[in-house]
């Protein structure tokens, strides 16, 4: 391709000291695709015009520079410039979706893209087949959501076959036991296990809470909302899951296993176990009136219009001292007068739940008379 002359001295390395001063701050009427090449060649190394370079990049109108990534562009070092050093999404996009991106220039500039993008790369199955590093790098990314990492792990298994042995073998006794009848066919279809990301790690944290009820729980057999024992292999399987194994079985398992899950500590656990579209109204009446559950459960359920017309699950969510009080306040006139005197003389419920239902025990009582 020709180049403008000023830029392919540049390149060369025969262009005056002033005169690449003036090229990499933009003061040099040049072609703005031969500029990006200069700005690339100082501003993707360590050069004594590198920080110039990026200054004067970082003002380029994303209009101008869209313009110009819609093409094939050979060398594509630009693109790369634009990955690293750029940060709206529309024009990462365009870059991500140019012809002449390489895996090379996706590996190195995973780490500096916005979580905003990562799908893009993500779903360029070419280039990381290429470089399956590409993977652990959005795995890695801190601003990489959970659906991310759980496709980045099972693209990982099911189109690179990256899996142990013993992970072989324990995944076929699964699906055994699953064809047999003896476990939910949901456990055949969980992502492989992998290493426990910092994130995952911190999001197992317990509250002293729900640490005591973890150990009162491994004092005595588990039992579901019916009073039946959960068969002791299936806990021993559901504490040898992931954290994203977890979620997963969750989101599709059986009534054991969202038995089971609902106790962990985990919020998006959690969450899942109430999402789940096998959940009975009968369960979610048990997991309404749990002090074990994150709020936000309980706002779930206090947001479901079809949960709610459910006078138990209703009357387990008011009575819940871990329910927000606004949500309590919002549904309690809902009550029965003898679960509304029960609320009067429940020390656990916040005061001021208890004062409004004395209140309206008392209207109803003049109201009698």
């Amino acid at each position: 391709m020709s180049m403008h002359p000023i830029v392919e001295r540049f390149l060369q390395g025969g262009l005056p000291e002033p005169m690449v001063m003036a090229l990499v701050g933009g003061s040099l009427p040049v072609p703005t695709l031969d500029l990006l090449f200069a700005l690339a060649h100082v501003g993707l190394k360590d050069t004594p015009y590198t920080k110039r370079a990026l200054d004067f990049f970082a003002t380029m109108p994303e209009s101008l520079l869209s313009g110009v990534m819609a093409e094939p562009i050979h060398p594509p070092t630009p693109l790369q410039l634009v990955l690293c050093h750029r940060k709206e999404a529309a024009l990462l996009e365009t870059v991500l979706l140019n012809p002449s991106l390489t895996s090379e220039i996706v590996e190195a500039s995973v780490p500096s893209l916005p979580g905003s993008v990562l799908e893009i790369v993500l779903n360029n199955q070419v280039l990381w087949l290429q470089r399956p590093r590409i993977l652990d790098l959005l795995e890695e990314h801190p601003e990489g959501e959970y659906v991310i990492k759980r496709r980045v792990n099972e693209f990982r298994f099911d189109v690179l076959r990256l899996i142990p042995e013993e992970v072989k073998k324990a995944r076929l006794e699964i699906i055994d036991e699953v064809e047999a009848g003896h476990l939910d066919r949901a456990w055949s279809e969980l992502p492989l296990p992998k290493e426990k990301s910092k994130e995952e790690t911190a999001a197992e944290d317990e509250t002293e809470e729900m640490a005591a009820e973890r150990r009162l729980l491994a004092q005595r057999p588990v039992v579901d909302d019916e009073g039946n024992e959960v068969n002791l292999t299936l806990t021993q399987r559901v504490m040898m899951l992931s954290t994203n194994q977890k979620i997963m079985l969750a989101l599709k398992g059986g009534k054991e296993e969202r038995t089971l899950l609902i106790r962990e500590s985990n919020r998006l656990i959690q969450v899942n176990v109430i999402k789940n579209t096998r959940i009975s109204e009968g369960e979610i009446a048990y997991i309404a009136q749990m002090r074990t559950v994150s709020e936000e459960v309980l706002r779930i359920i206090a947001h479901s219009r079809d949960w709610m017309k459910k006078y138990p699950i209703t009357k387990a969510l008011v009575m819940n001292p871990r329910t927000p009080l606004p949500l309590a306040m919002t549904h309690f006139k809902r009550l029965y007068d003898s679960d509304m005197k029960l609320i009067v003389k429940d020390h656990n419920v916040p005061e001021l739940l208890r004062r409004e239902a004395k209140r309206l025990v008392e209207m109803k009582r003049q109201g009698k008379g």
